[in-house]
């Protein structure tokens, strides 16, 4: 018989809760990402440690009956948030119904990661528009895990046998899927890819699995001496502490996170697991609490309904994580979760599938035909039916989704790798051509070739980076996909220091969230004597209005802030833009690069 670790509740309720605090302040926690290498590692070791359990007793794994269990603990509660989010889409935001399709059925189909990887989607930033499901990667993982892992240890069982043998074999693809990441890795890129590849994420599911080799939790001794005791609680609140470290510091997109940064942290989140599951060990007493097993038992239907509510509110409200705002948003989700948790997961499990469609067929012959007291469940299915027509009949992707997904991370990479060198030095084009190109005057064109501009900006300034490096060869641009208008200081003094002769500070910051005016009095006093440049917004956001209001008030009283417009230049021009309305090509980037060299050397104030 199983035993029943309460403690385990205790490391669902740390995953779900250090994810959370991630999607809604990625700057102060910024390793809560890794909660899910959490989950990861729990999920490894507790299907693989029961899969072990029934082939001891049964000398063979009901296969179909495994897989049967996976799809009535992942399925329904999945498929019920794309029901009740897919409404509210279609009424309030009508740009995310596009590619709806693609989206659930590569969750349905366990490939979302790869769907994602294949559309140039970063998990990492919100460049047209935040997706509601693109944490359902972790899903997608998941179920490809369960799909072949039982297949290969019926094999290692079969073949290898001994159990430490095949803790080893486990192991050695875990170290070989942790490698593959370090190469795959490209320092300064996105790093999307390796965070949503299975072949490079599945290190994690893999020590957890090989841990249910060597520690399985039904012939784990209780009798520990005191030393024993001693030493789990020493390596307990070690492993606590540097895993809170981990949670708090490690970045998201540094190299130290994928050079062997989540490894570790895969293995102390299964050294973590080990304590907790020995009976003789004082960890789970530490993780088990009614708060905790609360959290920890509901914790899937919270990570599912978690970024539907963040997503969906952030579009609508303007400051989504004040606390104010973040108290109603945690308050529906928590509703949401202990409703599905009640009404979906509980009778999803229970509910004997193996004669569906003889129930269904039972009652439309013996009820069907009672109308009215029968109603209730028609008018559902006939809803459910409906909506699941709006998802697989939503219009497909916009094609230059991918094109400006793609060139935007590519163009960001290039930034990073070269801005300490300035790429702009090797322009190819003569002052008269670049005049020409961006129909501007030639004296613009030659004073804007000897200045000297530092430039700090959002996912709008990498799209229109490589036209503003042509017409200022000597601006260093420090612009990344997603920042935020907060905490800009340090960039600025880092800008400062690689270009001590500059004459400007050119700003492009508001796309992603919203401006305060002590974020733009922090950027002045950052900027020192120099005069600020700050590109207003041209964003379908809620924030559009409030952004540019802010800026020209501010610019109103310190006469070291000036207002590019690009706002007014671009109003109408939906060619300058991709489909997000949002990120400029084409004739959007040269008139970007334009406005901003008249402004700059002052041909038009």
């Amino acid at each position: 018989m199983k035993r029943y670790i309460t403690g385990f509740n205790g490391l669902r309720t740390i995953g779900v809760l250090t994810v959370i605090l991630y999607h809604l302040w990625p700057k102060v926690n910024q390793g809560g990402f890794l909660g899910v290498v959490l989950f990861f590692v729990l999920s490894g070791y507790l299907v693989t440690d029961s899969l072990l359990r029934e082939y001891e007793k049964h000398k063979k794994i009901n296969l179909f009956k495994f897989w049967g269990r996976r799809l009535k603990r992942i399925y329904p509660l999945l498929i019920v948030v794309f029901l009740l989010v897919t409404p509210y889409i279609l009424l309030f935001q009508r740009n995310l119904w596009a590619g709806l399709r693609s989206e659930f059925l590569s969750a349905i189909f366990s490939v979302q990661n790869w769907w994602q990887i294949s559309q140039g989607s970063s998990y990492f930033a919100n460049i047209a528009g935040a997706s509601p499901f693109k944490h359902i990667y972790y899903l997608a993982i998941e179920g490809q895990f369960f799909l072949i892992w039982p297949l290969v240890l019926l094999a290692l069982l079969k073949v290898v046998k001994k159990r430490g043998r095949c803790f080893i074999i486990a192991n050695a693809l875990a170290l070989a899927s942790a490698v593959l990441m370090m190469m795959l890795y490209v320092p300064g890129a996105d790093p999307t890819r390796v965070y949503y590849g299975t072949d490079t994420r599945l290190f994690s599911l893999m020590m957890g699995a090989s841990l249910a080799f060597v520690w399985p939790l039904n012939k784990l001794s209780q009798k520990i001496n005191k030393r024993g005791v001693k030493m789990g609680w020493q390596m307990t609140l070690a492993i606590s502490v540097l895993l809170l470290v981990a949670y708090l510091f490690m970045p998201a997109q540094g190299a130290i996170t994928y050079y062997g940064g989540m490894w570790v942290v895969s293995l102390l989140s299964m050294v973590l697991i080990a304590l907790v599951a020995h009976p003789g060990f004082p960890a789970n007493r530490l993780f088990s609490n009614r708060l905790f097993d609360y959290i920890g038992s509901r914790s899937y239907g919270i990570y599912l309904w978690q970024l539907p509510v963040f997503a969906l509110a952030e579009a609508k409200v303007l400051e989504p994580t004040a606390w104010y705002n973040v108290i109603w948003q945690v308050a529906i989700i928590l509703l949401l979760t202990e409703l599905s948790y009640r009404f979906i997961e509980q009778p999803a499990q229970k509910f004997d599938y193996s004669n569906i469609l003889g129930n269904i067929q039972s009652f439309i012959r013996e009820k069907g035909w009672k109308l009215r007291k029968n109603l209730a469940p028609m008018l559902l299915t006939g809803v459910i039916v409906v909506i699941l027509g709006f998802i697989i009949f939503s219009p497909a992707s916009p094609h230059d989704q991918r094109l400006i997904e793609a060139r935007i991370m590519a163009q960001q990479e290039a930034l990073q790798k070269e801005k300490l060198d300035q790429a702009n030095k090797k322009v190819p084009l003569s002052l008269k051509a670049i005049a020409s190109k961006y129909g501007i005057e030639p004296v613009v064109a030659e004073k804007a070739n000897s200045m000297k501009v530092i430039a700090l900006g959002d996912s709008v300034m990498v799209a229109g980076s490589t036209a503003l490096q042509e017409v200022f060869p000597h601006m260093v641009i420090d612009a990344a996909v997603g920042r935020q208008p907060s905490a800009v200081t340090e960039e600025i003094k880092n800008l400062k220091a690689q270009e001590p002769d500059a004459q400007a500070l050119l700003i492009g910051l508001g796309t992603n969230g919203t401006i305060k005016a002590e974020d733009v009095q922090a950027a002045l006093k950052a900027a020192g004597d120099l005069p600020v440049y700050w590109i207003n917004v041209q964003a379908d956001r809620v924030w559009e209005t409030a952004n540019n209001k802010l800026l020209k008030q501010m610019a109103k009283k310190d006469k070291q802030l000036k207002i590019i417009d690009w706002h007014k230049a671009s109003a109408g021009k939906s060619s300058w833009f991709y489909s997000d309305n949002i990120h400029p090509k084409g004739a959007g980037e040269v008139n970007y690069a334009s406005l901003v060299a008249n402004q700059l050397t002052g041909f038009e104030d």
